[in-house]
């Protein structure tokens, strides 16, 4: 036992002086994870869309069709252009602007006369969630126009405020957005690239570790360093990096629900130790990669295949239940995925924890391939012996 722990200090002070005296390894530990969160930050800062530019091209030009033009630029969403056709289709396709709102002619004569006219909006739902976005926009204020104009034509006839309104809208509808009720993007999004950057990290810059001392030869050195002992090695040589990834991790995670006004209603020490479950777990799914050809390029691209389009099937931005099978087995077989549905149920639901245990539980099932690592270095070495 003292053995092993005198070769664990011997593995683990060399690899700290590894990361050190290499500038493209230090950085992958310290700054370059820092400046992706700094790029994160600075492209949702904002974290609520506003004044997404739309044109309108109003061919009536009477009183009704300036005030519903006027709501529509006061809408925080929408930024109107006044223009011509000619000029507003061009601007369409050159994505200048990402809708198009014509008011005909005779438009406000219509609509006095009870013909229902319609506003014509053609969107660029080539974007398709500022589409969406841009949609309801739209539709909330010109049913809002539409509302009060009703409103008015009921008011006179009923000399009642409350009948003129219940004419309007026979049956209210009370909506009570939950967990993001000012529908921000900073925490919805950052909440899930963070972690998706993060996975990135942990799996290159293991396969890295493994990877520059076989391609230098140096395997038994660093065997001899362990005591002789493969374990501890390996321990050894990981633990640096698990003990790296879970502070950026913990730092990430406090960036987004401490140092930010976004609460969190779940448990501090619970996400500490699903934190450094999914390292490990993802430094067990590195070694596998490495070990299949033990071949530095091989073992970066296939850690590049696995962890780069991971935030496409996490199952944030589209519904896991939606994609086809490979994209909800390759969603299974991500411990981000798993790890993802724990923040978001701990942050926003205030999961209880033993609700989360099976979920865990599939994140501490990618430690299963540890044996077959462990014998495949073991092989490895006997052969370069």
């Amino acid at each position: 036992m003292q053995e092993n722990s005198k070769g664990f200090i011997n593995v683990f002070v060399k690899e700290i002086k590894e990361i050190i005296a290499s500038p493209y390894r230090l950085g992958l530990v310290t700054w370059i994870p820092l400046l992706g969160l700094f790029l994160l930050i600075s492209i949702f800062a904002n974290g609520v869309v506003r004044d997404l530019p739309i044109a309108v091209v109003d061919r009536d030009n009477s009183l009704l069709s300036r005030t519903i033009t006027a709501q529509l630029d006061a809408s925080s969403t929408l930024k109107v252009q006044n223009s011509s056709l000619v000029d507003a289709k061009k601007h369409l396709r050159q994505g200048k602007v990402y809708a198009l709102v014509i008011i005909s002619n005779n438009f406000e004569k219509e609509v006095r006369l009870g013909h229902q006219p319609a506003l014509e909006a053609m969107i660029n739902t080539q974007y398709i969630l500022i589409g969406k976005i841009v949609s309801a926009a739209l539709s909330g204020t010109v049913m809002q126009s539409a509302g009060r104009i009703d409103f008015v034509k009921n008011l006179v006839k009923d000399k009642r405020a409350s009948s003129a309104m219940a004419a309007v809208a026979p049956i209210g509808l009370h909506l009570m957005p939950l967990f993001n009720e000012y529908k921000n993007y900073f925490p919805f999004l950052v909440g899930a690239m963070l972690p998706a950057l993060w996975q990135v990290f942990i799996v290159i810059v293991s396969i890295i570790s493994m990877g520059v001392m076989f391609k230098s030869g140096e395997e038994h050195r660093w065997l001899e360093a362990a005591d002789g002992s493969l374990a501890t090695m390996l321990l050894g040589k990981m633990t640096p990096y698990t003990l790296i990834f879970l502070l950026h991790g913990l730092f990430f995670f406090s960036f987004v629900y401490i140092i930010l006004p976004w609460s969190f209603e779940g448990s501090y020490l619970f996400m500490i130790l699903v934190q450094f479950i999914t390292v490990i777990a993802y430094q067990s799914v590195a070694l596998l990669l490495f070990v299949v050809g033990f071949d530095y390029a091989r073992g970066l691209s296939l850690g590049a295949v696995y962890t780069a389009p991971a935030f496409a099937f996490m199952g944030v931005t589209f519904p896991t239940s939606n994609m086809p099978l490979f994209g909800q087995i390759w969603h299974d077989l991500l411990p981000i995925s798993h790890y993802q549905y724990i923040q978001i149920a701990q942050a926003n639901y205030g999961a209880s924890i033993v609700d989360m245990i099976p979920t865990l539980g599939a994140i501490a099932l990618f430690l299963l391939p540890l044996p077959l690592v462990y014998y495949r270095f073991k092989k490895a070495l006997e052969l370069s012996s």
